[in-house]
């Protein structure tokens, strides 16, 4: 599997250099907070090892026709000591690539073939059809493509070049569409599946996920005490919107890659049923105008705003979570008051989150 969109940190090739211990080499690239992968490619095994925001959430390794993957990969890879032959090289991948990458599940070649722009216009427009969220890789003589799809829409797409250059949204989409069209071009497409349980479960791995300043030896916690974890400090930023701002009816945290309601307050009364309708297509519009904006001149939206006769619905981007946080609230205070509330909001929750994972 490539990963289209990742920039070469170092490399060491083991003949002529030799690199820091494999131990020290791990836990720096924690300590860095690294986004990306390890790879170790030696004489008889090789082995990778993926950090999200400097914590291990997965790991894999293979020697010879013996595979293991996850924390029965990590010990082996501990355990290894760097031979005098192979390489080893440090990867940093897009924070988008990354999120969509631990929760990626049922990878599978897709058996239609992709060997030109309309053929692959299909495919992509069967996958909007579907409301697919996961991604599209294309593998092509001229290089690799890996497309992030939400809810049926191109999100971003990245190139490879087969030199080794890397393009980004707009300009990576053109490179593939010329490149599936070159006459007898090996064009290949695989599949894969974004699952949230997935992507929650690959804190298992982790090592590093406590803060740094923490450095008990015990174990990192179950999957289940971090969902749980998760979930405690998205409430807590609620709770003190809620306390900020009294003309909110209604706020909630959702997640940007499966739409996912992932933490909701409600007001009292009636307000709050007179507007769910509205509130549940926030997601949807939210995620919808992030990918508009960003395929449009390659920005990002932090916060937009609507307004009727009598509401203000804001929603807010949480870029370390892939989240968003969108309020519901009567226009008896200013949306500039709603909109700087929320980003402090914003501001603090990523840091609360950022200290769970150890990430300064």
């Amino acid at each position: 599997m490539k990963f289209p969109g990742s920039k070469l940190l170092h490399h060491w090739d083991l003949s002529t250099q030799r690199p820091p211990a494999l131990d020290d080499l791990f836990r720096s690239s924690q300590g860095a907070g690294l986004t990306g992968f390890i790879e170790l490619k030696f004489p008889q095994s090789v082995g990778m090892i993926f950090y999200y925001l400097g914590g291990e959430v997965n790991a894999l390794y293979r020697e010879g026709a013996i595979a293991h993957n996850g924390q029965a990969a990590l010990d082996r890879l501990r355990a290894e000591t760097a031979p005098s032959e192979g390489s080893i090289s440090i990867f940093e991948l897009p924070l988008d690539v990354a999120h969509l990458l631990r929760g990626i599940t049922n990878r599978q070649r897709v058996k239609e073939p992709v060997s030109t722009q309309t053929e692959l216009a299909d495919l992509l427009g069967r996958l909007e059809e579907q409301k697919h969220t996961g991604t599209l890789e294309i593998l092509c003589p001229d290089g690799s493509a890996m497309m992030l799809i939400v809810s049926g829409r191109v999100s971003n797409t990245y190139w490879e070049s087969a030199g080794g250059l890397t393009f980004e949204k707009g300009e990576a989409m053109d490179k593939v569409e010329r490149a599936v069209e070159k006459k007898g071009a090996d064009v290949q497409a695989f599949l894969s599946d974004f699952s949230r349980d997935v992507w929650k479960a690959r804190h298992e791995v982790q090592d590093g996920v406590r803060s740094r300043l923490d450095r008990r030896e015990e174990q990192a916690p179950a999957a289940e005490q971090l969902a749980a974890e998760e979930m405690l400090l998205r409430q807590q930023a609620l709770d003190e919107l809620f306390l900020e701002l009294p003309s909110v009816t209604q706020a909630f945290l959702f997640d940007l890659l499966t739409l996912q309601i992932l933490a909701r307050k409600g007001g009292k009364g009636t307000a709050v049923l007179r507007v769910g309708l509205l509130a549940e297509r926030l997601p949807g519009l939210s995620a919808y105008l992030r990918d508009l904006v960003s395929a449009e001149d390659g920005d990002d939206v932090e916060l937009f705003e609507m307004t009727t006769g009598r509401l203000a619905l804001v929603v807010a981007f949480v870029p370390l979570t892939q989240e968003g946080l969108a309020v519901v609230a009567e226009r008896a205070q200013p949306t500039a008051l709603i909109g700087a509330t929320m980003m402090r909001t914003v501001r603090t929750y990523s840091a609360r989150v950022a200290s769970r994972l150890g990430v300064a």
